[in-house]
């Protein structure tokens, strides 16, 4: 009898775990379903469809609540953000406890590239929050020396990558190409196309990596440098005066361009550091910050293309309003010129500026905001950036 009653137990118990474990297994391939789903919403770039994955009770510091995720997509698909977006399923590992679940996405180095909690909701499994990888200690990553060149600043690391063509005689010019908010060195060389034009016309081409890949550019942009108010310009003025050292630059013709938080960052240098910077022709970001006291006219060409939302003026100013604010800065009078126009591309020109400097916004007709040629434009806007900002000096 008494064997009889062990064996019901031990059968009832292996009833139970195998019930336990086979909901488990149900449960991780729905979570793997909706996750799956979710990928391919996000690669369609359908920010409606992105947001049905998302519960109703969905919160994070980043995004907010459910109501702000499809802006929250709209915006990182304008800024052509997509395709820095890695989301390889197959090295994802779920955590799960009860009806809450943990969903971590691996980069190839098995560094944590994207993490997400969801919480089952009527036999669905919805993401309710997310596992954002946290920028608080991103001073760890910057310990020790990184990118072709570095120096210290405040204990930490700023270091940058560098390419100076194989003939180059006499002095030469610098330019500084940033990448934009969350991209890295290595994106911003492969989209810009300024490496080729280092090459053509003779130029030192520096990358700077900014930390945690942001920018302080301003309170509006980019975190987490500008929440933790990095001082950048400080970086980018130590930067310059080592690679003058070391290099044979022309202190008369130093340049900056970038994309996005890299565009805002080079429009402050232009205010903050116009003692040495001699023009910035940068795409698809605004000035974020007032004129410097001590500002001294640079001339500035701002890129943006009619599909990117930046264009237009909404919590940020417009295109058109950047412009005028830099019309303002230096002190330029008269009404824009049309400089350039190719079919319904065009650019808007301040000739007459103080310290004969000019002001230029060009439009690239159903441009994105990653508004480099063979990206989201057939339009050479490296080639007219650099064309404008060479034809300056201090």
């Amino acid at each position: 009898m008494k064997k009889n009653e062990m064996k019901k137990n031990i059968i009832l118990s292996l009833l139970i775990i195998f019930s336990a474990c086979s909901n488990k297994l149900d449960d991780n391939k729905s979570i793997m379903s909706t996750m799956m789903q979710w990928k391919q919403a996000v690669l369609s770039e359908n920010p409606r469809e992105i947001s049905k994955f998302y519960s109703n009770d969905f919160f994070s510091e980043e995004i907010g609540g459910k109501e702000q995720v499809a802006e929250f997509w709209k915006i990182v698909i304008n800024a052509g953000m997509i395709d820095g977006i890695e989301i390889n399923l197959n090295t994802s590992e779920v955590d799960l406890n009860g009806d809450v679940a943990e969903f971590l996405i691996f980069d190839n180095e098995g560094e944590v590239e994207m993490g997400f909690i969801l919480t089952k909701e009527n036999k669905a499994w919805l993401i309710s929050g997310t596992l954002s990888e946290s920028n608080e200690n991103y001073e760890d990553d910057y310990l020790a020396e990184y990118g072709d060149e570095c120096i210290q600043i405040d204990g930490l690391y700023r270091c940058w990558d560098v390419h100076v063509p194989d003939k180059l005689d006499d002095k030469y010019p610098l330019v500084l190409d940033l990448h934009g908010w969350g991209d890295t060195v290595e994106d911003q060389k492969n989209i810009s196309g300024f490496q080729s034009l280092a090459d053509t016309f003779g130029f030192v081409l520096v990358w700077p990596y900014g930390l945690a890949r942001s920018w302080n550019s301003g309170e509006e942009c980019c975190p987490p440098a500008s929440d933790d108010d990095i001082d950048d310009v400080d970086f980018l003025r130590k930067l310059i005066e080592k690679v003058s050292n070391q290099y044979n630059i022309d202190t008369k013709r130093i340049y900056f361009t970038g994309l996005s938080n890299g565009c805002a960052m080079a429009q402050r240098m232009a205010v903050e550091a116009s003692d040495i910077v001699s023009s910035v022709a940068c795409i698809a970001l605004h000035l974020l910050v007032p004129e410097s006291q001590n500002y001294s006219p640079v001339s500035v060409m701002t890129l943006f293309g009619t599909k990117d939302d930046l264009y237009y003026p909404s919590d940020l100013p417009g295109a058109l309003e950047n412009l005028n604010t830099w019309k303002e800065i230096n002190n330029c009078e008269g009404d824009p010129k049309e400089t350039w126009r190719s079919n319904d591309h065009f650019t808007l020109t301040y000739e007459n500026c103080d310290n004969q400097t000019e002001v230029s916004l060009v439009t690239i007709n159903e441009g994105g905001h990653v508004l480099y040629q063979g990206v989201q434009t057939d339009v050479n806007t490296s080639r007219m950036a650099w064309d404008f900002i060479s034809r300056f000096k201090k």
